[in-house]
Parts: structure tokens; C-alpha cells; sequence
């Protein structure tokens, strides 16, 4: 399994707006036939920092799908209103984990 982690801060006063974004992101993946993204918020660090988790079988299903994404018209110009709901003082950043094979 493969798991990428989008990792951002919402502006302070603009976390359901945030919460917002992400429906909005998921409803337009799931039109475009794109995995949807589970949304976290972290319990500590920094305030009103999220997480959306998407989860693949591995990492060609994974490549499939940020292409099909990244070629929407539709995900893509909701995925850029994220700059409206981020706070400008925290770049976005991206997470990767891949399981562990069972070693011999």
C-alpha cells in the first residue's frame, strides 16, 4: 500500500472554509473518477494544520491517478483555491510512505 500525505496550515479564521475546499476537492475527484482524500486535523504543533490522506494499492495506481488529476480542468482549479484557505506564512508539503515489505 501507498499512502501520500498532503500536509497544510489553514489561515487562523478560515478553518471551515478549509474543511470546505476539501469536499469541494473531493467532490470533484469523484467526478473525475480520482481517489478521495480522507481530511485530519493534528491534535498538536501547529495550529490548524490538516492533513488530506490518500490512499493507493501502490505506486503506479498512485501515478495513474495524480495524472488523471492533474490533467481535470475541474481538480485542478479547485486544488489552486487552496492558496485562498493557506496560511501564507506555511508552504504546503508532501508525504510519502510506502509499506514495508515483510523481510526474510
Amino acid at each position: 500500500m501507498v499512502r501520500h500525505r498532503l500536509h497544510m496550515v489553514f489561515a487562523l479564521g478560515r478553518f471551515n472554509e478549509g474543511v470546505q475546499w476539501v469536499q469541494e476537492l473531493n467532490d470533484a475527484c469523484r467526478a473525475a473518477g480520482c481517489v478521495e482524500g480522507k481530511l485530519w486535523s493534528a491534535g498538536f504543533g501547529k495550529v490548524n494544520e490538516c492533513v488530506v490522506e490518500y490512499d493507493y494499492p501502490d505506486l503506479a495506481a498512485m501515478e495513474r491517478d495524480i495524472e488523471r488529476f492533474q490533467s481535470t480542468a475541474g481538480t485542478m482549479a479547485i486544488f489552486r483555491r487552496g492558496v485562498d484557505v493557506g496560511a501564507p506564512e506555511h508552504w504546503p508539503w508532501d508525504e510519502l510512505l510506502i509499506e514495508s515489505p515483510t523481510l526474510a
